[in-house]
């Protein structure tokens, strides 16, 4: 009896041995998420998930225009269809935290500006995604919480209709905007608080803020409501000179025969978007898939229309020089800065800081 209870008790040891053996022993794909799984097979386990799950649900505020060239890659590549619900970057963001709250598994993978993106990881929504792509892009895509990712870059810069404004008469600073001959002749767009923080940081905000309200006094700007209609406004003549506008549309434009050339004023202004997968998501397989879509073969794709976040897609920026706005700051004092900027370019506030 005793040899007996002795025996017992020795397989159960050897059981609980066997166990713990296989957890240490376990493939490291069972111990991660699959966003983070680094090993050699990571593309094509992620393509088997992906094909078992058959689908991907994106939320963007990207442009069918400017996003339909890498979806449309992707789906052919894959055979995973993407369902895209598109809207303004703040609607994305309200969206994704709402349906969070309400416990649904709605979204695979959000691609929306920078701020909003690190606005979801303020609000504990996204999980860390790696990818080996990564390396190859500029150090401003890539944030230490390793939560989203920048895939494109908006460069704001400044342009001119060149049958309007001809290169004589270009402002060299923000200060010669002051110059009388500018009087009825610029453009803003409505949503470029980004752009206003990170210029008024490098100016300084007192200086900064007292440039644009007298330049809002005595010369004017007319706001215009999204950057395509400042660009087809200058195209147009109806502008002669844009105060903010990506550099992507000046390039999409001139590329289509449209009066529009640069002008950038420094400091030039940029930010990165960002891609990124919600914690609670239903096809992670596949939006992990897109995700090192994005930043490999979805990179070539972009780059024909956009700016690339890739080092070797950026040796152009180098003509622009850039100070990149740091998301997680501006998002600090975001409330402050869509005021300061709206009150300021509609000339409804004093000239303090």
């Amino acid at each position: 009896m005793r040899m007996t209870i002795i025996s017992k008790r020795m397989h159960l040891l050897q059981c609980a041995l066997l166990f713990l053996v296989a957890i240490v022993t376990a493939p490291l794909y069972a111990q991660v998420s699959i966003p983070m799984y680094k090993g050699a097979d990571r593309t094509q386990r992620l393509i088997d998930g992906a094909k078992k799950e058959g689908t991907l649900i994106l939320y963007s505020s990207m442009t069918a225009r400017d996003t339909s060239a890498v979806i449309r890659g992707f789906e052919e590549k894959y055979g995973i269809k993407i369902n895209v619900w598109r809207s303004g970057k703040e609607e994305v963001l309200q969206r994704v935290i709402s349906e969070e709250r309400a416990g649904r598994e709605a979204v695979d993978l959000v691609w929306n500006v920078s701020p909003e993106m690190e606005a979801l990881h303020r609000e504990k929504l996204l999980q860390p995604s790696w990818s080996p792509f990564q390396k190859n892009l500029i150090p401003q895509a890539l944030p230490k919480h390793g939560e989203w990712t920048g895939s494109m870059l908006y460069v704001l810069v400044q342009a001119y209709n060149p049958k309007r404004v001809s290169k004589e008469e270009l402002p060299h600073t923000f200060e010669d905007l002051l110059d009388p001959r500018w009087k009825g002749r610029l453009g803003i767009e409505f949503k470029q608080q980004e752009w206003f923080y990170q210029l008024l940081n490098v100016m300084g905000e007192k200086k900064g803020l007292d440039l644009f309200h007298k330049l809002v006094a005595t010369n004017g700007l007319s706001v215009r409501m999204g950057s395509s209609v400042l660009a087809n406004s200058v195209m147009r003549g109806e502008t002669d000179f844009a105060v903010t506008m990506y550099s992507f549309l000046v390039d999409q434009g001139k590329a289509n025969g449209g009066d529009i050339e640069y002008s950038p004023l420094v400091p030039t202004i940029a930010l990165t978007d960002g891609i990124g997968i919600p914690k609670r998501v239903k096809h992670p397989y596949a939006a992990t898939l897109f995700f090192d879509f994005m930043l490999s073969d979805g990179q070539k794709i972009l780059a024909n229309n956009l700016v690339a976040t890739t080092e070797k897609g950026n040796q152009n920026m180098a003509r622009f020089d850039p100070v990149y706005i740091d998301p997680a700051k501006v998002l600090d004092d975001y409330a402050k800065w869509l005021k300061l900027y709206t009150d300021t370019i509609r000339g409804t506030s004093p000239a303090k800081p």
